[in-house]
């Protein structure tokens, strides 16, 4: 089982993603937060992902936030891989 887990989440809005990723990062739901506007297929909207570290015990609770705060967002989640030297690669 992995240790850490990388979870992504597509929000509309640079507000509602930053406030989305305010509202993790103080319920202390992830260690990492990175935020990056994304191509939309809508023409007119801005489309943000969030990538987000945090442990495998506290997805549930991360995904439920995500879907309860960013009502209709796509959400992902897989195991973050180890590289030769054991070190998680985001490090």
């Amino acid at each position: 089982m992995a240790e850490f887990i990388e979870v992504r989440a597509t929000v509309e809005g640079d507000e509602r993603a930053a406030a989305l990723a305010h509202g993790i990062f103080s319920a202390g739901l992830a260690a990492s937060i990175d935020i990056a506007e994304v191509p939309s297929s809508r023409h007119g909207t801005t489309v943000w992902e969030l990538t987000l570290i945090t442990t495998d015990g506290l997805v549930p609770t991360l995904e439920r936030r995500i879907r309860e705060t960013a009502d209709g967002c796509s959400v992902t989640s897989r195991p973050v891989t180890q590289d030769a030297g054991g070190h998680p690669d985001w490090l």
